[in-house]
């Protein structure tokens, strides 16, 4: 399945990218000219079930550089390919440090090794009898972990509309990998990881060469059952961009 993806997206790189040099001779009339250089950063604090992804509480910074090229354009809309690279991809997964409970008025923790987990709960995880011989609940105490990776979207592709306004609201679609230091995001799932992110945007031109874009993007990452856990990641990611046209 990781072999047949590749080779999708490999092709659909490289149409996408035939399909843009086709574009090179059109003379576009509007903002945003025939290609395009960014830097861009993502954030997310938080994440939780939104369509498929069940983990939780992770938090994703991210920072690369994005490259897009005009497929086509007419005097309503634009479309590009879009690819980008995130050499700085910090994933921050909740951990179980340890347990709490409380026994005639005193607060005894128990520490163990992290222990990266799908959910947070602040339910009891079980119960011990107390030196009384009663039986108290037990908390579990839970800490954070980073995992840092690398990310790549090979394939992807932004419709703007209204080319010829300073401001322009787009729509982009962004398909690649996450490749990381240890499984994410818990122990025993992959290193190597799917990602999909699609959303509305607005762009801002302050000149011919120059752009500012926020979006407000879904963003999905897991591997696709190649792990012996798959729980994935969903969130409500915000992107800033700033691109250098011509």
């Amino acid at each position: 399945m990781r072999q047949a993806s590749r080779v999708w997206m490999f092709a659909g790189f490289v149409c996408l990218l035939g399909w843009g040099a086709s574009a090179l001779g059109q003379d576009t009339g509007s903002f945003g000219g025939r290609q395009s250089f960014g830097l861009s950063t993502t954030y997310s604090g938080n994440s939780t079930h939104i369509l498929i992804g069940e983990s939780e509480q992770r938090r994703i910074w991210t920072a690369g550089a994005e490259y897009t090229r005009l497929i086509h354009q007419n005097s309503h809309f634009r479309l590009d390919y879009e690819g980008s690279i995130l050499p700085v991809f910090e994933e921050t997964d909740p951990t179980v440090i340890g347990t709490i409970f409380t026994s005639a008025g005193q607060t005894i923790i128990t520490a163990q090794s992290p222990v990266r987990v799908v959910s947070v709960t602040h339910d009891p995880v079980g119960s011990i009898l107390s030196a009384s011989g009663a039986l108290v609940p037990l908390y579990a105490l839970f800490g954070k972990q980073n995992t840092y990776a690398a990310a790549i979207t090979p394939v992807g592709a932004r419709i703007s509309a209204m080319p010829r306004w300073r401001l322009q609201p787009s729509l982009a679609l962004d398909t690649g990998f996450v490749f990381s230091s240890r499984d994410i995001p818990v122990g025993d799932s992959a290193k190597f990881n799917y990602l999909l992110a699609f959303g509305p945007g607005l762009q801002f031109y302050g000149d011919n060469n120059i752009s500012w874009r926020v979006e407000y993007l879904y963003r999905h990452l897991s591997n696709a059952g190649e792990g012996n856990q798959n729980p994935g990641i969903d969130q409500c990611v915000v992107r800033i961009t700033v691109s250098l046209h011509r």
